[in-house]
């Protein structure tokens, strides 16, 4: 019987196209699963790779913002850092016992202007609103050394003395 089965395979041309063609398409449909798998897994691993682009390009803008932020001040051209010192003071109703310029110095590209600047009977608020604008002031300005003393004759006035550098292009 066997053999007779193998006959009839082997010369029925239709039952052997048959066979060829059931064969070709579970071939083709286990492919296509595999291939179909294989596609699911690498759109599973983009996606996770663009949350990441995309959550990393929050913070690019951020510090995109930032720079240019910073660049804006420091393309700010003012008179210089003694007349950028006096209209904080003036704002602040203070009178400097000194203020006097220390010199430049080329740092890179940047030019750092440095001042000294005195206060003397100032109280802790004016301190820490002339520190304040000292910091938030739109020519970018940073303090260098500070120094804090109390007078003898009141308590609740201090010695201020500050060294100051201004940053330009």
């Amino acid at each position: 019987m066997n053999k007779r089965t193998l006959n009839i395979l082997f010369t029925d041309r239709t039952l052997l196209v048959l066979a060829a063609a059931i064969l070709s398409v579970i071939i083709f449909t286990l492919t296509s699963f595999l291939y179909a798998g294989s596609i699911r897994d690498r759109n599973e691993r983009l996606e996770v790779q663009l949350a990441l682009i995309l959550s990393e390009s929050v913070d690019i803008i951020r510090l995109n913002k930032d720079v240019t932020s910073k660049e804006k001040k420091t393309a700010v051209r003012s008179a210089g850092i003694i007349p950028t010192l006096e209209q904080i003071l003036k704002e602040l109703g203070l009178k400097a016992m000194v203020i006097k310029p220390l010199g430049e110095k080329k740092v890179n590209e940047f030019t750092e202007e440095n001042a000294e600047l005195e206060i003397k009977e100032a109280d802790l608020n004016h301190i820490v609103n002339m520190l304040y604008m000292i910091d938030t002031s739109r020519t970018p300005m940073k303090i260098k050394t500070a120094l804090i003393k109390t007078t003898f004759e009141d308590p609740d006035k201090f010695i201020l003395k500050l060294t100051v550098s201004r940053l330009s292009k």
